[in-house]
């Protein structure tokens, strides 16, 4: 297997790694949302870059997995678009409380 497949690999893990961490240590739920969607988003892209390079152990296996990844991806781009519109609320929320604490100022 090339180097940089291998690299690849370790890129998204530590990626991963990097979620679950911000995951924890977030105070507001939206970014968690985000977090989640950015970490299910980088798990589909690893499995289907060994899907493609037929890593895993049977065909049978590559098959299934190739079909969940198929619905997984739809889960996440609809959890992609809720967590973006999710922060959009937010940040207007955030801009009018600011303007509102300037007039109070």
């Amino acid at each position: 297997m090339p180097a940089t497949i291998w690299a690849a690999l370790f890129a998204y893990l530590m990626t991963v790694l990097s979620v679950l961490v911000l995951i924890r240590r977030s105070a507001n739920w939206r970014i968690r949302l985000l977090c989640a969607v950015i970490g299910l988003m980088l798990i589909s892209q690893c499995v289907t870059l060994v899907g493609q390079r037929d890593l895993w152990i049977s065909r049978s296996i590559s098959r299934s997995v190739a079909g969940a990844v198929e619905s997984m991806q739809l889960l996440i781009a609809v959890l992609a678009l809720t967590a973006v519109h999710l922060l959009n609320k937010e940040n207007r929320d955030r801009r009018a409380t600011d303007a509102r604490l300037r007039v109070v100022e």
